[in-house]
């Protein structure tokens, strides 16, 4: 089994995916995982996730005011078996005393925008989800493939030399926006995600799964349930550093 997805504490809806590897596929496609129960717990608050077809199971998260600790409990049965994982709840330091991994270059009188997909050595790890706010969706929060970036504490490794100079790009105005997603991660998920990249560059764990990768999914399973505290602002572009 392959498990993806977590609580994201900036929305209701919530979302978990089970995968396993196609056998009859030689390109070590996946396929859904349908009929298992998905649970996670805190304290005496538990979300219930409903099968929606395909290996996608939505639950929606309890009153934050009553969460009991930081830590999280994720059990799915299938045929009997049970796989557990646990992640802790780290609040997430606001966006206007963090450095983002975004900058503006004058592009032949147009505006350019990059944003770094790895950033390495930095204050606090984290996921980020920066965009235009007109090619922005709230559907790209819950969506399993959206261009997330990272930041690490810990510094790059030779084998992440490639990756260092990665962007994102968008063609913008100054008078455009965009919107800016941040997300706290434990130290073991931002640990796992940092061990993934010296496996295979990001295109998602279901489509490349590094099976010396270890998650914190128990029973042999593939994957990392998180628990992720998210906060979100509009920043006017011509707010955004211009590069050199």
């Amino acid at each position: 089994m392959i498990v993806e997805g977590g609580i994201n504490t900036m929305y209701k809806e919530q979302y978990i995916q089970l995968k396993k590897l196609d056998g009859l596929k030689s390109n070590s496609g996946t396929i859904g995982i349908s009929g298992a129960t998905v649970r996670v717990t805190n304290g005496p608050n538990t979300i219930e996730f409903n099968d929606l077809g395909e290996g996608l199971y939505y639950g929606e998260l309890f009153n934050l005011k009553d969460t009991v600790g930081n830590v999280f409990q994720l059990t799915i049965t299938l045929n009997g078996k049970s796989y557990e994982a646990q992640d802790q709840l780290i609040p997430v330091i606001p966006i206007e005393n963090a450095f983002l991994p975004v900058e503006k270059n004058n592009l032949n009188g147009k505006w350019g925008v990059k944003v770094s997909k790895h950033l390495f050595g930095m204050r606090t790890s984290n996921k980020w989800l920066i965009m235009p706010q007109k090619d922005f969706s709230e559907d790209d929060i819950s969506s399993f493939r959206s261009p997330f970036s990272y930041s690490y504490r810990l510094g790059a490794p030779n084998v992440l030399n490639n990756l260092l100079g990665k962007t994102y790009n968008y063609e913008v105005s100054l008078k455009d926006s965009l919107i800016v997603s941040k997300f706290s991660e434990s130290p073991r998920y931002s640990r796992f995600i940092y061990n993934l990249f010296q496996e295979t560059e990001w295109k998602g764990l279901l489509s490349a799964v590094p099976a010396n990768v270890e998650g914190n999914i128990s029973n042999n399973a593939l994957g990392f349930f998180y628990v992720m505290d998210g906060v979100r602002k509009s920043i006017p572009i011509k707010d955004i550093r211009t590069g050199k």
